[in-house]
Protein backbone atom coordinates (compact mmCIF):
# COMPACT_ATOMS: atom_id res chain seq x y z
CA UNK A 1 0.00 0.00 0.00
CA UNK A 2 1.16 3.61 -0.58
CA UNK A 3 0.45 5.85 2.04
CA UNK A 4 1.05 9.69 1.66
CA UNK A 5 1.34 11.57 5.14
CA UNK A 6 0.85 15.56 5.37
CA UNK A 7 2.60 17.28 8.37
CA UNK A 8 5.40 15.25 8.35
CA UNK A 9 7.96 17.41 10.11
CA UNK A 10 6.75 16.69 13.42
CA UNK A 11 4.43 15.31 15.41
CA UNK A 12 1.97 12.19 14.44
CA UNK A 13 2.61 13.01 11.11
CA UNK A 14 6.69 12.51 11.71
CA UNK A 15 5.20 9.08 13.64
CA UNK A 16 3.41 8.12 10.52
CA UNK A 17 5.45 8.58 7.85
CA UNK A 18 8.55 6.80 9.28
CA UNK A 19 6.14 4.25 10.63
CA UNK A 20 5.03 3.57 6.79
CA UNK A 21 6.82 5.41 4.52
CA UNK A 22 5.07 6.76 1.20
CA UNK A 23 5.38 10.44 0.18
CA UNK A 24 5.46 13.09 2.36
CA UNK A 25 3.39 16.07 2.07
CA UNK A 26 4.26 19.31 3.31
CA UNK A 27 3.29 23.08 3.09
CA UNK A 28 6.74 23.72 2.06
CA UNK A 29 6.97 21.75 -0.96
CA UNK A 30 7.54 23.17 -4.11
CA UNK A 31 4.37 23.70 -6.67
CA UNK A 32 6.24 20.89 -9.59
CA UNK A 33 6.39 18.31 -6.44
CA UNK A 34 2.76 19.03 -5.31
CA UNK A 35 1.23 18.79 -8.69
CA UNK A 36 3.55 15.69 -9.13
CA UNK A 37 1.90 14.51 -5.95
CA UNK A 38 -1.80 15.40 -6.82
CA UNK A 39 -1.43 13.53 -10.24
CA UNK A 40 0.09 10.25 -8.44
CA UNK A 41 -2.08 10.25 -5.65
CA UNK A 42 -1.80 7.34 -2.91
CA UNK A 43 -3.46 4.20 -1.26
CA UNK A 44 -4.04 5.34 1.83
CA UNK A 45 -3.54 9.59 2.58
CA UNK A 46 -3.13 10.34 6.11
CA UNK A 47 -3.89 13.62 6.78
CA UNK A 48 -2.33 14.86 9.93
CA UNK A 49 -2.27 18.63 9.46
CA UNK A 50 -3.62 21.77 10.56
CA UNK A 51 -2.88 25.13 11.48
CA UNK A 52 -3.36 24.87 15.11
CA UNK A 53 -3.49 28.72 16.11
CA UNK A 54 -5.63 30.00 18.46
CA UNK A 55 -5.23 33.34 18.26
CA UNK A 56 -7.83 34.07 15.56
CA UNK A 57 -9.88 37.02 14.71
CA UNK A 58 -11.70 38.94 11.86
CA UNK A 59 -8.15 39.90 10.44
CA UNK A 60 -6.89 36.38 9.89
CA UNK A 61 -9.93 34.31 9.60
CA UNK A 62 -9.72 33.88 5.87
CA UNK A 63 -5.96 32.66 5.97
CA UNK A 64 -7.05 30.35 9.30
CA UNK A 65 -9.75 28.74 7.19
CA UNK A 66 -8.24 28.39 4.07
CA UNK A 67 -4.93 27.02 5.91
CA UNK A 68 -7.16 24.52 6.91
CA UNK A 69 -10.55 23.69 5.14
CA UNK A 70 -9.09 23.95 2.27
CA UNK A 71 -5.76 21.96 2.81
CA UNK A 72 -8.09 19.30 3.24
CA UNK A 73 -10.39 19.78 -0.07
CA UNK A 74 -7.02 19.90 -2.23
CA UNK A 75 -5.68 16.58 -0.22
CA UNK A 76 -9.01 14.61 -0.56
CA UNK A 77 -9.13 15.49 -4.62
CA UNK A 78 -6.05 13.69 -5.01
CA UNK A 79 -6.34 9.65 -6.59
CA UNK A 80 -6.71 7.53 -3.27
CA UNK A 81 -8.60 4.57 -2.16
CA UNK A 82 -8.94 5.61 1.69
CA UNK A 83 -8.61 8.60 3.70
CA UNK A 84 -7.59 9.16 6.86
CA UNK A 85 -8.18 12.30 8.81
CA UNK A 86 -6.68 13.32 12.22
CA UNK A 87 -9.78 14.91 13.85
CA UNK A 88 -9.97 16.36 17.15
CA UNK A 89 -12.46 15.31 20.36
CA UNK A 90 -12.38 19.47 20.38
CA UNK A 91 -14.98 18.79 18.44
CA UNK A 92 -17.51 18.43 21.17
CA UNK A 93 -19.87 20.63 23.35
CA UNK A 94 -17.85 20.81 26.53
CA UNK A 95 -21.82 20.30 28.26
CA UNK A 96 -22.01 16.91 26.80
CA UNK A 97 -22.29 14.52 29.69
CA UNK A 98 -20.67 11.47 27.50
CA UNK A 99 -19.41 11.95 23.99
CA UNK A 100 -19.88 9.67 21.68
CA UNK A 101 -19.50 9.28 17.67
CA UNK A 102 -22.97 9.16 16.99
CA UNK A 103 -24.16 12.56 18.60
CA UNK A 104 -24.97 15.43 16.30
CA UNK A 105 -23.49 18.22 17.09
CA UNK A 106 -24.93 21.16 17.31
CA UNK A 107 -21.80 23.76 15.71
CA UNK A 108 -23.34 26.61 17.86
CA UNK A 109 -22.26 24.64 21.06
CA UNK A 110 -18.91 23.85 19.79
CA UNK A 111 -16.55 26.19 22.45
CA UNK A 112 -13.54 27.24 19.78
CA UNK A 113 -13.27 27.74 15.52
CA UNK A 114 -10.80 25.13 16.37
CA UNK A 115 -13.15 22.38 17.03
CA UNK A 116 -15.84 24.58 14.11
CA UNK A 117 -13.04 24.27 11.61
CA UNK A 118 -11.97 20.74 12.23
CA UNK A 119 -15.75 19.54 11.70
CA UNK A 120 -16.05 21.64 8.74
CA UNK A 121 -13.21 19.35 7.11
CA UNK A 122 -14.71 16.21 8.60
CA UNK A 123 -18.00 17.27 6.44
CA UNK A 124 -15.59 17.34 3.31
CA UNK A 125 -14.03 14.15 4.08
CA UNK A 126 -17.41 12.06 4.94
CA UNK A 127 -19.02 13.66 1.73
CA UNK A 128 -15.84 13.38 -0.81
CA UNK A 129 -14.19 10.07 0.16
CA UNK A 130 -15.25 6.84 -0.73
CA UNK A 131 -13.37 5.06 2.60
CA UNK A 132 -12.92 7.13 5.25
CA UNK A 133 -11.27 7.14 8.73
CA UNK A 134 -11.90 10.11 10.63
CA UNK A 135 -10.06 9.94 13.76
CA UNK A 136 -11.65 12.25 17.20
CA UNK A 137 -8.01 12.34 18.96
CA UNK A 138 -7.06 13.22 22.49
CA UNK A 139 -3.91 14.23 23.41
CA UNK A 140 -1.29 12.14 21.75
CA UNK A 141 2.53 11.50 23.24
CA UNK A 142 5.10 10.21 20.99
CA UNK A 143 8.43 10.63 20.74
CA UNK A 144 8.20 13.98 17.85
CA UNK A 145 4.93 15.49 20.47
CA UNK A 146 5.29 18.74 20.46
CA UNK A 147 5.73 20.29 24.08
CA UNK A 148 2.83 20.51 26.28
CA UNK A 149 1.64 20.23 29.87
CA UNK A 150 2.59 16.85 30.75
CA UNK A 151 6.16 16.84 28.83
CA UNK A 152 6.51 20.09 30.99
CA UNK A 153 6.21 17.84 34.12
CA UNK A 154 8.36 15.68 33.20
CA UNK A 155 11.30 18.26 32.12
CA UNK A 156 11.13 20.08 35.28
CA UNK A 157 10.84 23.02 33.30
CA UNK A 158 10.74 25.73 35.60
CA UNK A 159 7.60 27.96 34.08
CA UNK A 160 4.54 27.88 36.31
CA UNK A 161 1.80 26.15 34.22
CA UNK A 162 -1.00 28.13 33.21
CA UNK A 163 -3.36 25.62 33.25
CA UNK A 164 -5.03 24.13 37.12
CA UNK A 165 -4.10 20.94 39.07
CA UNK A 166 -7.26 19.42 38.51
CA UNK A 167 -7.42 19.77 34.97
CA UNK A 168 -8.12 17.02 33.40
CA UNK A 169 -6.46 15.06 30.01
CA UNK A 170 -6.96 11.45 28.34
CA UNK A 171 -3.71 10.78 26.56
CA UNK A 172 -2.90 8.11 24.01
CA UNK A 173 0.36 7.27 22.58
CA UNK A 174 1.14 7.66 19.16
CA UNK A 175 2.10 4.21 18.62
CA UNK A 176 -1.48 3.29 19.13
CA UNK A 177 -2.62 5.52 16.67
CA UNK A 178 -0.24 3.95 13.62
CA UNK A 179 -1.15 1.02 15.13
CA UNK A 180 -4.97 1.38 14.56
CA UNK A 181 -4.45 2.96 11.20
CA UNK A 182 -2.32 -0.26 10.20
CA UNK A 183 -5.58 -2.45 11.70
CA UNK A 184 -7.88 0.10 9.86
CA UNK A 185 -6.00 -0.64 6.39
CA UNK A 186 -5.18 -4.06 6.84
CA UNK A 187 -9.09 -5.15 7.97
CA UNK A 188 -11.52 -2.52 5.85
CA UNK A 189 -12.70 -0.50 9.01
CA UNK A 190 -14.19 3.18 8.26
CA UNK A 191 -16.44 5.64 10.18
CA UNK A 192 -15.68 8.05 13.18
CA UNK A 193 -14.16 6.85 15.88
CA UNK A 194 -12.75 8.68 19.36
CA UNK A 195 -9.36 8.16 20.03
CA UNK A 196 -8.92 7.79 24.06
CA UNK A 197 -8.39 6.03 26.86
CA UNK A 198 -10.30 4.43 28.89
CA UNK A 199 -9.83 6.78 31.80
CA UNK A 200 -8.91 10.40 31.96
CA UNK A 201 -6.68 12.07 34.37
CA UNK A 202 -6.19 15.28 36.34
CA UNK A 203 -2.54 17.23 35.99
CA UNK A 204 -1.83 17.04 39.94
CA UNK A 205 -2.19 12.71 39.99
CA UNK A 206 -0.27 12.93 36.57
CA UNK A 207 2.80 14.79 38.39
CA UNK A 208 2.13 13.19 41.70
CA UNK A 209 2.85 9.58 40.02
CA UNK A 210 6.12 11.19 38.40
CA UNK A 211 7.54 12.20 41.36
CA UNK A 212 7.31 16.11 40.11
CA UNK A 213 6.52 19.31 41.90
CA UNK A 214 4.75 21.31 40.14
CA UNK A 215 3.28 24.83 40.38
CA UNK A 216 0.10 25.48 38.63
CA UNK A 217 -2.10 28.63 37.07
CA UNK A 218 -6.09 28.78 37.58
CA UNK A 219 -7.24 27.54 33.90
CA UNK A 220 -9.06 24.22 34.54
CA UNK A 221 -9.23 22.35 31.26
CA UNK A 222 -11.41 19.41 30.73
CA UNK A 223 -11.30 16.93 27.83
CA UNK A 224 -14.56 15.83 29.08
CA UNK A 225 -15.82 12.49 28.98
CA UNK A 226 -15.04 10.69 25.67
CA UNK A 227 -16.23 7.55 24.92
CA UNK A 228 -13.88 5.00 23.15
CA UNK A 229 -16.02 2.24 23.92
CA UNK A 230 -16.06 1.96 19.50
CA UNK A 231 -12.63 1.81 19.38
CA UNK A 232 -11.94 -0.54 22.63
CA UNK A 233 -14.17 -2.96 20.73
CA UNK A 234 -11.64 -3.10 17.25
CA UNK A 235 -8.56 -2.68 18.98
CA UNK A 236 -8.03 -3.41 22.89
CA UNK A 237 -5.14 -1.13 23.61
CA UNK A 238 -7.48 1.33 23.95
CA UNK A 239 -9.27 -0.20 26.86
CA UNK A 240 -5.78 0.88 28.91
CA UNK A 241 -5.96 4.46 30.84
CA UNK A 242 -4.87 7.51 30.70
CA UNK A 243 -2.26 6.72 33.28
CA UNK A 244 -0.88 3.27 31.87
CA UNK A 245 -0.26 5.88 28.51
CA UNK A 246 1.67 8.06 30.57
CA UNK A 247 4.02 5.42 32.12
CA UNK A 248 4.74 4.12 28.45
CA UNK A 249 5.37 7.89 27.21
CA UNK A 250 7.62 8.19 30.11
CA UNK A 251 9.58 4.84 29.48
CA UNK A 252 9.97 6.03 25.92
CA UNK A 253 11.07 8.93 27.05
CA UNK A 254 13.91 7.90 29.22
CA UNK A 255 15.06 5.25 27.41
CA UNK A 256 15.93 7.90 24.22
CA UNK A 257 17.71 10.22 26.59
Amino acid sequence: MKFLTSSTLSGLGRHIHQTFGGAAWNRQIEDAERKELKRQGADVIVHCAFNPSRAVDSNNLYAYVADNVALTQELVSMPHRKLVYLSSVDVYPKELSNCSEGDAIDIDAVDSIYGVVKLMSESIVKEDCPDYLILRCVTLLGRYSRKNSLSRILEDDPRKLSLASNSEFNYVLHSDVSDLIRLAVDRGIGGVFNVASSQNIDLASAAAMLGKQVEYGAYRYDVGRIDNSKIASISPVFNKSSRDSICQYAEMRAGRE
